[in-house]
């Protein structure tokens, strides 16, 4: 029982920067010393679905002929992306404004003069079919969308890769509390607690389209899906 004593000397001390911790006394909920470690399982996907913000900024000299010309572009835009079945519950206005424009004295003698008026009207729209992407953004384009920013993509499911990084994570947490049990000389057990963080990393890309249009190659590229467990090992003497 040598080394068992010794290890219940401890109240509680770091065994690496990783987060293993050895708990004393007073730390035990039982009565018996554990190891808690920190595991980490990642999981890797192609995204199915683009999250994409498009709007028309126009000016013009009067406040009504810039909406005139904004609405006439946003319901072209609108009927565009009915077309292509994108359903009601997937597009949502998220900015509306209408803005004088100011030219100013130089000599600052005069107060600002209003030389005109911009109205941007913005729609986030999420994209269900990647493959049609870059079509739907040229057609956007061309019928008068000269904003385009904000692309995100995502997994619709990702509960089987979020499984698959959470058996990596425990199995990470085992063999991390493996190590150190046997460099104290303990006997690794059964875990008593798990705790769970999780975390996506999501690849974005910002894109700004002006009046024309080019081609729009879009590449989702592969999300990474990250699960952080924390694990306490029940150990005890190995002797």
């Amino acid at each position: 029982m040598k080394h068992l004593s010794a290890f219940l000397v401890f109240i509680s001390f770091m065994l690496l920067s990783g987060g293993a911790i050895a708990q004393g006394p007073e730390q035990r909920a039982n009565g018996n010393p554990s190891i808690t470690v920190m595991g980490t399982g990642t999981a890797y996907g192609t995204p199915d679905i683009a999250s994409i913000r498009i709007g028309v900024v126009t000016e013009a000299a009067s406040a009504a002929e810039a909406l005139r010309k904004n609405n006439e572009a946003m319901n072209r835009l609108h009927a565009v992306i009915k077309k292509r079945g994108i359903d009601k519950k997937d597009f949502q206005t998220v900015q509306f404004t209408v803005s004088p424009r100011y030219t100013y004295d130089k000599t600052r003698e005069s107060p600002p003069a209003v030389t005109g008026y911009q109205v941007v009207n913005e729609v986030r729209v999420t994209n269900r079919t990647l493959s049609s992407l870059g079509e739907f953004l040229d057609e956007a384009v061309a019928l008068g969308a000269n904003q385009i920013r904000g692309i995100s993509f995502d997994i619709s499911d990702p509960s089987l890769l979020l499984d698959e990084a959470r058996r990596k994570a425990f199995a990470d947490a085992e063999h991390r509390a493996r190590i150190y049990a046997g460099a104290a000389g303990l006997k690794l057990g059964p875990p008593i607690t798990i705790e769970e963080q999780t975390g996506q990393a999501l690849p974005r890309a910002a894109l700004r389209m002006e009046a024309a249009s080019t081609s729009a190659p879009i590449a989702p590229g592969e999300q990474t899906l990250a699960v952080t467990v924390t694990v306490t090992f029940a150990v005890a003497d190995s002797r």
